[in-house]
């Protein structure tokens, strides 16, 4: 469930509101603390490009993995803008630390891998922490390689 702009300024200071907005239970998030600081980063990157690519907003914002079996946000998923001259966007995704090793990653990038694709993207990029082994794990059950890695980053690509 891709956030437009005004959903995203909701999802930034009242969450619970957007969960009603959505027809979704509200739960309150526990994200991973290592991540935090990501986030944050991430919902003002959102914010800004969806409010000045807002004909192209679905590149520039999370979408929320839902568990519909719950009615309830579990985490999000997007990429880092539309496609470029190289047809090339990377992919981010979080979730609420009651819901890991429970497949829902590996189902939502499998899906947002077949909407990039089928919208444009030749090849979807990613970066994980070198430590981060359940990430790690979910890239490659979606097929894709390591490109590169530094001491602290793994470069992943999967092409079209």
């Amino acid at each position: 469930m891709p956030l437009t702009h005004e959903q995203l300024l909701l999802y930034k200071s009242d969450f619970k509101q957007l969960c009603e907005e959505l027809g979704i239970r509200y739960i309150e998030r526990q994200n991973d603390p290592l991540v935090e600081k990501e986030l944050q980063e991430a919902i003002e990157f959102w914010i800004k490009n969806t409010a000045a690519h807002r004909d192209q907003f679905k590149w520039y914002t999370t979408w929320e993995i839902v568990l519909k079996s719950e009615n309830v946000a579990v985490g999000g998923i997007g990429f880092s803008g539309a496609p470029g001259k190289n047809l090339t966007s990377m992919v981010g995704y979080g979730l609420d630390m009651r819901y890991h090793r429970m497949g829902i990653a590996t189902e939502a990038l499998a899906a947002i891998i077949k909407w990039g694709f089928e919208n444009g993207l030749s090849k979807i990029v990613a970066d994980t922490p070198i430590n981060h082994i359940a990430s790690h794990k979910v890239l490659l059950k979606n097929r894709f390689t390591e490109s590169s890695r530094d001491e602290s980053i793994i470069h992943w690509q999967l092409d079209k």
